[in-house]
């Protein structure tokens, strides 16, 4: 088939286009943008817990930042100059093949929210590599938890750039069931008897061909969950993406779950809402955000002690903590809230007290005060 050739009008506009895109980088080139002190708060892609962390800070800072844009890579903007940037994730800017080119009239902060050296993963030893070479490209850090800021100093980065704040979560929307009649409305929506003791675990630890996400913990899980049936009869409550490992090695165990997709956050909250306790069973986490959900929504949580839960929860206080991998001793702090009930409301009423700094609006005012006044001046 031979092709037509180009009239005068398609070779004039791919003139023009050519013309412009060259103008466009010569511009550039000169630190010249359209929007300068333009907010950009870049998520690395994906529907994921860091795209609603852009979304509420977007919302927050609609009086500081009222043109704020989520990008979900920086090459959206190739040409972006004189603005604002913050890579809310390490793969947004250190992840790859290589740090993205930005323009040096950019003000740049990055939040690296897990992993450093001896991880045991490529990709992970490749970014710290890059983080080495690279963080004096880097205006300001943020980490959400302490164990997070030992990896990043680890790697040669000032420790006077680095910041500790926590990845926020909305009270307005995550907050504990008014009532036992609206904790059984939830319950009868999820098909959950009434009087079943339940325990939640709404993250994705696996990839959508079964393989298990080692860093999340999914063994754990699964041996810890056949650790509790064993002595006392519970139901698991899973959501999430990647959850086929967790639910074939149930099934292979006996151990009884109800899976559910969730197309929105209402439906969420309702989980949180139906469920008696929560398990976080990860060897190496920058929250979980399912830490901050259930903490908000008064639901007593059983964690391992990394991430945010070893910096936020106080052993025996406002939740349980136990070592990484120590199924047994998840198991026992289950059990522990199970025969004895006034512990699951003392630990989810001084969670709640834990909780409320970690609001939304107090973590972007914190952004703003502690990391971009000293980035973006």
């Amino acid at each position: 088939m031979t092709r037509k050739p180009l009239t005068y009008r398609h070779r004039l506009r791919a003139t023009v286009r050519r013309a412009a895109s060259t103008l466009q980088r010569a511009v550039s080139s000169l630190g010249v943008d359209a929007r300068p002190g333009q907010l950009l708060l870049v998520t690395g892609g994906g529907e994921w817990a860091v795209k609603q962390i852009a979304i509420a800070l977007q919302q927050e800072f609609r009086s500081l930042y009222p043109d704020a844009e989520v990008l979900d890579f920086l090459r959206r903007r190739p040409y972006v100059t004189r603005a604002y940037v913050h890579c809310l994730c390490r793969p947004a800017f250190f992840g790859g093949t290589g740090t993205p080119e930005l323009h040096r009239s950019n003000s740049l902060v990055v939040s690296w929210l897990h992993g450093g050296r001896g991880s045991g993963h490529p990709e992970m030893e490749a970014a710290c590599d890059q983080l080495e070479r690279h963080w004096r490209r880097v205006q300001q850090f943020i980490v959400p938890n302490l164990t997070t800021r030992a990896h990043v100093l680890a790697c040669g980065v000032d420790p006077s750039m680095v910041h500790t704040i926590p990845n926020g979560v909305d009270t307005s929307l995550f907050q504990p069931a008014a009532d036992r009649t609206e904790r059984m409305a939830a319950r009868r929506v999820l098909n959950i008897p009434e009087d079943a003791y339940v325990i939640g675990s709404f993250q994705r630890d696996g990839l959508d061909d079964g393989t298990p996400k080692h860093v999340k913990g999914p063994d754990v899980l699964v041996n810890a969950l056949a650790a509790i049936h064993a002595q006392r009869p519970v139901l698991a409550l899973l959501t999430g993406s990647g959850r086929t490992y967790v639910q074939r090695e149930l099934d292979a165990r006996g151990v009884p779950f109800i899976y559910r997709w969730l197309e929105g956050s209402d439906e969420l909250v309702q989980c949180y809402h139906a469920i008696d306790t929560y398990l976080i069973t990860a060897r190496e986490e920058g929250g979980p955000a399912a830490l901050r959900e259930s903490m908000a929504s008064g639901v007593p949580v059983v964690s391992t002690r990394m991430g945010l839960a070893a910096d936020l929860v106080a052993h025996g206080t406002n939740g349980w903590l136990a070592d990484v991998e120590d199924a047994d001793s998840l198991a026992k702090g289950v059990i522990e809230l199970i025969e004895r009930p006034h512990l699951r409301v003392e630990y989810a009423a001084a969670a709640l007290k834990s909780i409320q700094p970690l609001d939304y609006s107090v973590i972007a005012r914190r952004y703003h005060d502690e990391v971009y006044r000293l980035a973006f001046r």
